[in-house]
């Protein structure tokens, strides 16, 4: 009788560790499903760099962007800060400051601009519209 409780017991355990290995495996695709969203452009239109060559020196980038839909509350970082928020004009040129932020001109890799637009006009609503360009500080 000890050895089939203790046999049940192991069965109870396995199954529950199973079943948390399958939760853990749900929230790894889901962490999976983001990060393809914000490595590749979604929506319509176009995010454009409009400063030409950037050094080190550089306190601003220059960024326009085309078939943007202009209704839409709208979130542009540099190097993962947030620099713009609000609704934008499409082919207008923006001016970033970017003098504050610790990893916009970093010379060891390529930052990037991101514009992003979601379902629900805050940061972390569903991604409606997502833009990236990269740039090399020379």
């Amino acid at each position: 009788m000890k050895f089939a409780g203790r046999f049940l017991a192991i069965i109870i355990a396995f199954t529950a560790l199973t079943g948390c290995s399958e939760i853990l495996n749900s929230e790894e695709l889901l962490g999976a499903e983001e990060e393809v969203a914000l490595n590749s452009d979604t929506g319509e239109g176009t995010l454009e760099l409009e400063t030409p060559i950037i050094t080190d020196g550089d306190t601003e980038i220059k960024i326009k962007m085309t078939d943007i839909n202009e209704e839409k509350n709208t979130f542009i970082t540099v190097a993962n800060e947030t620099v713009f928020e609000g609704n934008i004009k499409n082919n207008e040129v923006y001016t970033l400051d970017i003098s504050d932020i610790k990893d916009a001109l970093r010379t060891d890799y390529d930052p990037k601009v991101q514009l992003l637009q979601t379902s629900n006009d805050e940061e972390t609503g569903d991604i409606v519209t997502f833009k990236q360009v990269r740039y090399s500080v020379e």
